[in-house]
Order: structure tokens, then C-alpha cells, then sequence
């Protein structure tokens, strides 16, 4: 079975490394966007299993790169939307609505790793919630 391919949109570029290396490092095919736009121009040339995202990004947040993902996808992308915080109450609840899984920063390593292993790109964990 082909590598799991995970794309990564984060904008601050020690952190998109970082997950990079780790996911490289985990055997994963991985490619990355330094902002959302770039991102989702990325879904469609990387055509991934499963799109890691920050909420905070230069031009368009989380959220709006997660509808775009569901737009875009027939074949249900995992998404997972990674923050520090997400603008209130009512962003957050609204993420752990739509995203597959919501993690908060600093990342649980470990159970960000389970995640990955037991969505396999599959779309089907909606609402799953992991902080």
C-alpha cells in the first residue's frame, strides 16, 4: 500500500519543519503550504489523504481552507485543524463541528500520531475531537 500523503498549511515555517520531519520521519509522503490559498492550490496538484492546517494563516483562516477542502473533495479528506486558539467561543465550536479533528497546540504528539494512523486519509472521523 502507497504512503499516506499529508499535506501540511501552516505559515510559520519552524512549525511547518517541524511537522514535516515528523511526519516524513513516520513514513508519511508529505508536502507543504505556507498559506491557505497556497494550500488548497496544493489539494489539487498533491491530491492529498489527509490535510493538516492551522487556523491562523496570512490570507485565509482554517476554517475557510476546511469548507474549501470539503468543496474541492469527492474522495473525503481527512482534515485536521491544528491552533493555539481560534478567535472564541463560537470559532472553536464551529471547527470541532466541521474539522474531522481539532487539535490545540502544543500537539499531544502521541495522539496526534493515532490520529493519522486511524484516519488514513479516509473523510470519516468528522467531529472526532482530539485536545
Amino acid at each position: 500500500m502507497a504512503a499516506q500523503r499529508i499535506l501540511v498549511i501552516e505559515d510559520e515555517a519552524g512549525a511547518r519543519e517541524a511537522l514535516k520531519s515528523l511526519l516524513d520521519e513516520e513514513g508519511y509522503t508529505v508536502a507543504t503550504a505556507e498559506s491557505g490559498l497556497r494550500g488548497l492550490e496544493r489539494v489539487s496538484d498533491f491530491h492529498p489523504d489527509t490535510v493538516v492546517c492551522d487556523f491562523y494563516l496570512p490570507d485565509i483562516d482554517g476554517l475557510q481552507v476546511l469548507r474549501a477542502v470539503r468543496a474541492l473533495s469527492e474522495s473525503g479528506i481527512t482534515v485536521i485543524v491544528i491552533t493555539a486558539g481560534c478567535g472564541g467561543d463560537e470559532a472553536e465550536k464551529t471547527l470541532r463541528s466541521e474539522a474531522d479533528f481539532f487539535f490545540q497546540k502544543p500537539l499531544d504528539l502521541r495522539r496526534f500520531r493515532d490520529v493519522l494512523q486511524s484516519s488514513r486519509g479516509n473523510g470519516t472521523a468528522r467531529a472526532a475531537v482530539a485536545v
